[in-house]
């Protein structure tokens, strides 16, 4: 197995206070992949020459990274007992046969090139030609292991890393934490790394996924649906009891199985490209393909993180609105405050794909905190523990980094290196995610339509909608897609898609009755069916969630189908083909928009047209 080497030496007389940071950081960043058996990883946090050359020696045959994080200089490396030469260093390296990666992460470490190249040793060099600021240091190499940890090739894990540092990083230094050992302090330079590649084929090295008896061991889907199967058998019991009555059918017949249970079992934007990745198309000859590693099951794995993110979002949008509205009507209305403010404003223009993983964070955060403090419970209790894993578990939060990476290099990157590598590391990060995303199995979408107002005496009306439960596009049982009529209460739940909380009950005779509604929650205009603004009798619904609103203009993206165009619809218009009706839509999120305190669009009238020309062919 693929060796990576870490160590970092403190000089006891000028400690280096990040130094611990970035040890501590970079451990827990490589963590999955190194428990997945990916490479094997070494950490050596209190450096010694005697402690370096023994790790070198025992894993020379493997070595394929050695990381030096410390006081350094042109030809000396500073351990935690003594100053190490650099020749000595070399001539250890250079025993090494598969050594693809020195980083000398020290100050003025450049001349150390020279040496290993002297030595003929065959690796790529990241290194220093001036002295560097210790927290500076850290950030630079916290940035390229995040990088190459995502599977980014070697030298575009460096570019990645440089210009990170040049959009963070202050132009005026105060003092100078690692520089090296000499008479007179030198101008530290923040920009100065300096990438040596010996072979333009090391430009392109990605990190190991393990050894060929690992690579050819993986099978695509078969963690993925044994993690989803514990992780929704927690929440519902059925599920284990009906797999012990199936658990002796044939194991192909008995994977089509749990993976129709599993679809079933998750709401709409979840279970629809998970029915991608476990449902591959057959072939013309009518039989299935098999699983295999591709740029389209990347790109599954994005609309699936995307999913979860996006119900969870929407959640906590449409209960901000729901508490904020219940107030105004309540004549007793409550500011957002500042901070809140800011990130619905950044939610209801830009949309939710623009924020990175710490922002999308603390914007969640904000929300949930908004509604905790004005005494509202969560719709979505499980909220709680999805928050403490964003800021307690350091590899939940590097897999949502890994799918925010994934989803612009899929957009940017025409070529993605080893799709392969990819494949493999991105089920291990939805593996991570998913296992915390069960509590799903007590939720579900559901679309209504044609309202009918119910009147009785001296009572407050009622609205009789037709509904749709909203599963997989590949469920087509009668419950599934046959309309059925609800009554609510409000006239604002029309033509909304509705998350409705489930629960079971044991029933007289020891079996678990099927799943009743126990509330619901209207995610309007957050998520959208289309085809309840159709003047249609359709009853297949078409689901969108929101995308963005800039220019008068609201964008929702398909959920089935995300590589559509966006659907745009006019804030300011009026529908005038007779094929279409957004009237509710537009209503409903001005109200959003007063809600959220931005400026509503002020509606426009236009007069009518009598042709029948269908506009959105001019979108």
């Amino acid at each position: 197995m693929n060796t990576l080497l870490f160590c970092y030496a403190n000089d006891r007389n000028r400690p280096l206070p990040s130094l611990a940071e970035e040890d501590g950081q970079i451990d827990r960043l490589l963590d999955l992949r190194s428990s997945r058996n990916h490479y094997q990883k070494i950490r050596d946090s209190f450096a010694t020459a005697e402690s370096v050359t023994s790790k070198i020696l025992t894993y020379q045959d493997s070595l394929c990274l050695f990381h030096f994080s410390g006081h350094a200089g042109t030809n000396i490396l500073q351990f935690e007992d003594t100053t190490a030469r650099g020749m000595g260093i070399a001539q250890l390296l250079a025993r090494c046969p598969n050594l693809r990666l020195v980083f000398l992460n020290g100050c003025s470490t450049l001349q150390h090139v020279q040496l290993l190249r002297g030595l003929n040793v065959n690796a790529a060099v990241i290194a220093t030609s001036t002295p560097i600021e210790d927290q500076t240091a850290t950030r630079f190499a916290l940035a390229f292991y995040r990088a190459l940890n995502n599977q980014h090739p070697l030298q575009q894990a460096v570019e990645i890393a440089q210009l990170e540092i040049q959009v963070t990083t202050n132009t005026h230094v105060q003092q100078v934490e690692r520089a090296m050992l000499v008479d007179s302090m030198e101008e530290v330079s923040r920009n100065q790394w300096y990438f040596f590649c010996p072979d333009p084929a090391l430009a392109q090295w990605e990190l190991p996924t393990g050894d060929a008896v690992s690579m050819t061991e993986y099978k695509p889907n078969a963690a993925l649906r044994t993690t989803l199967f514990q992780s929704l058998r927690g929440y519902d019991p059925t599920l284990t009891e009906a797999f012990k009555a199936k658990q002796q059918l044939p194991p192909e017949a008995l994977k089509s199985w749990l993976n129709e249970e599993l679809l079933r079992r998750l709401p709409y934007p979840i279970a629809e490209p998970l029915r991608r990745l476990l449902c591959p198309p057959l072939s013309p000859a009518g039989k299935m393909l098999p699983v295999t590693p591709s740029r389209d099951r990347l790109m599954n794995y994005v609309s699936l993180y995307d999913g979860a993110v996006d119900l969870l979002v929407g959640t906590l949008l449409a209960q901000t609105r729901e508490c904020l509205q219940q107030a105004e009507e309540a004549g007793q209305p409550i500011a957002p405050g500042e901070e809140l403010e800011r990130h619905l404003q950044q939610l209801l223009t830009d949309g939710r794909l623009m924020l990175e993983p710490q922002p999308l964070l603390t914007m969640l955060r904000s929300m949930g905190q908004f509604l905790i403090s004005n005494q509202v419970d969560l719709f979505i209790q499980e909220m709680h523990d999805l928050a403490r894993l964003f800021s307690e578990q350091p590899e939940f939060y590097e897999s949502v980094g890994f799918f925010h990476d994934l989803r612009q290099r899929l957009i940017s990157a025409p070529a993605l290196g080893n799709v392969d590598s990819l494949c493999q590391i991105g089920e291990d990060h939805l593996v991570e995610i998913l296992k915390h995303l069960g509590f799903w199995a007590h939720y579900r979408l559901e679309s209504v339509r044609n309202i009918r107002a119910l009147h009785f005496y001296n009572r407050r009306p009622e609205y009789a909608h037709e509904r749709a439960v909203l599963r997989t596009s590949q469920s087509y049982r009668i419950e599934d897609v046959c309309f059925q009529e609800v009554k609510l209460a409000d006239i604002w739940d029309s033509q909304s898609v509705l998350l409705v909380k489930t629960s079971r009950q044991l029933g007289p005779t020891g079996q678990w009755e099927e799943p009743v509604a126990v509330g619901f929650l209207n995610l309007s205009p957050f998520f959208i069916d289309r085809n309840v603004f159709l003047r249609s009798d359709n009853a297949v619904f078409d689901l969108y969630s929101f995308h963005s609103c800039t220019e008068g203009w609201l964008r929702f993206g398909h959920l089935a189908r995300p590589e559509d165009p966006l659907l745009r619809i006019s804030l300011t218009d009026t529908d005038t083909t007779h094929q279409q009706d957004y009237t509710m839509l537009r209503e409903q999120f001005r109200v959003v928009q007063s809600l959220f305190t931005l400026e509503p669009v002020a509606e426009v009238s236009y007069p009518a047209h009598n042709d029948d020309i269908d506009l959105s062919l001019l979108d």
